[in-house]
């Protein structure tokens, strides 16, 4: 990837990328009330977490209508955030000790992964080489960001900043938020450099993953009750809404521009894919 592609998709755009046919679908997990999607690998394979009434909630990989569900160990709350391309997955469960623990999950096998001398820490996102990003809150209740690579953890913060989170990685680089003026901004962090990304006019703006061709998805909102998806290109910011919901959030895209997310509707939180009409091919 060139400088002038990398420099346009990291500024903050002032128009919209044209709109192409798109197909939604909802993600519901069988048995449970509420459902979750966070990420999606290029194989179709899609995680998140389903909660039951209760508050009962369990991490899921879907893949070819086939559902598998994940616990971590005593956990009383599980969420997976992410999964590459070789079916490893990230996320992480709430003890019976009242912490968060970032949890790595293959073959069936679940690892637990956490920050030194964290009070809390989650598992985002990771790349196919097998490199995690995640959030961990220390005792001061300071969140940052970390990537965990080699067996070795590294800090992530954003300069001046109050708060930093990790959660997308890709070869080209990392992408998180932090605060900014009114409600948070994301970033884009390559090389130690890093780049803010705000949707132009919007009160606050996430950036959740960032796919293998430098694409970008996050959240954004005009107030603190509102939430848009947007998908960041060369072309600048594209918004979407899941059809007839009142509060969308995008969270992964592939490298086939598939984007998985979650939505609110009258029914309550669901999962959803979108699917792009260029380029869609069957799962």
């Amino acid at each position: 990837m060139n400088k002038v592609y990398i420099a346009a998709i990291l500024i903050s755009f002032t128009f919209a990328a044209p709109a192409v046919a798109q197909t939604y679908t909802a993600i519901d997990c069988p048995g449970y009330d509420y459902t979750h999607a966070f990420g999606i690998n290029d194989v179709g394979a899609i995680v998140g977490d389903c909660e039951l009434k209760d508050g009962t909630i369990s991490g899921y990989v879907r893949h070819l209508g086939n559902w598998t569900i994940i616990d971590g160990p005593g956990a009383l709350a599980t969420t997976a955030w992410d999964i590459n391309n070789r079916g490893a997955v990230v996320g992480d469960y709430f003890g019976a000790d009242d912490r968060f623990h970032g949890f790595l999950y293959v073959d069936g096998n679940l690892t637990t992964i956490d920050y030194p001398d964290a009070v809390h820490t989650s598992a985002q996102g990771l790349d196919d080489f097998g490199r995690i990003v995640g959030i961990f809150i220390d005792d001061t209740d300071t969140w940052r960001g970390f990537v965990f690579a080699a067996s070795k953890f590294q800090a992530i913060e954003y300069p001046n900043a109050e708060y930093t989170t990790a959660v997308g990685i890709s070869p080209l680089g990392i992408v998180g938020s932090t605060d900014g003026e009114g409600g948070a901004r994301g970033y884009f962090l390559r090389n130690g450099r890093y780049s803010p990304i705000a949707y132009p006019g919007a009160y606050a703006t996430t950036a959740n993953r960032i796919n293998y061709s430098g694409e970008i998805v996050g959240t954004w909102g005009s107030d603190p009750d509102s939430a848009h998806a947007y998908i960041l290109t060369r072309r600048g910011f594209a918004s979407f809404d899941f059809p007839g919901s009142t509060f969308t959030v995008g969270r992964d895209i592939n490298s086939f521009g598939e984007v998985v997310g979650s939505y609110v509707d009258e029914a309550g939180n669901h999962g959803y894919l979108r699917i792009p009409g260029r380029g869609k091919h069957d799962r």
